[in-house]
């Protein structure tokens, strides 16, 4: 069973038991969160060029399923981001790790985009991100990170 609904900032969101899928006032997806019950992690997919009101919308919405399905592992597919991100960096170091922290996340493995904007954002997150509880391992490709993630459970 499928459903939409419309959020106060009016992003559509799209919901089904296994899938939620983020989108733009255009209708675009620009996230796909799924709990991967299989191998018992949260796999998150970003998409495109993501605003600021995305980030944290989304981010929020991975903490929100992490939270419900008490799951401690994370796959997070950067390939499709296009362009910088660096703007939440500093949202994601003070607002979302203590909170990921407190969720009781421990491994957050991310698959690099191939966008060299994308790419620096997510280093100087890394750089930034001294306090996190949690092992953040970045591969180039996601079957690397899916096996990563795997050897860690």
């Amino acid at each position: 069973m499928s459903f939409t609904f419309f959020d106060m900032n009016n992003l559509q969101v799209t919901s089904n038991s296994e899938r939620i899928e983020l989108k733009n006032e255009g209708g675009y997806v620009y996230l796909m969160i799924e709990a991967d019950k299989e191998n018992n992690w949260l796999y998150y997919k970003w998409r495109g060029f993501l605003l600021m009101e995305e980030l944290k919308k989304g981010y929020n919405k991975i903490l929100e399923v992490l939270e419900s399905q008490k799951l401690q592992r994370a796959l997070a597919d950067h390939a499709n981001i296009v362009g910088p991100w660096n703007e939440a960096n500093e949202w994601l170091v003070n607002e979302w790790t203590p909170r990921a922290n407190k969720l009781g996340l421990k491994y957050l493995a991310i698959n690099t985009a191939g966008d060299l904007f994308s790419n620096i954002s997510l280093e100087l997150f890394l750089i930034n991100n001294k306090n996190s509880y949690y092992t953040t391992q970045v591969f180039d490709t996601l079957e690397e990170a899916k096996s990563w993630l795997r050897k860690v459970s």
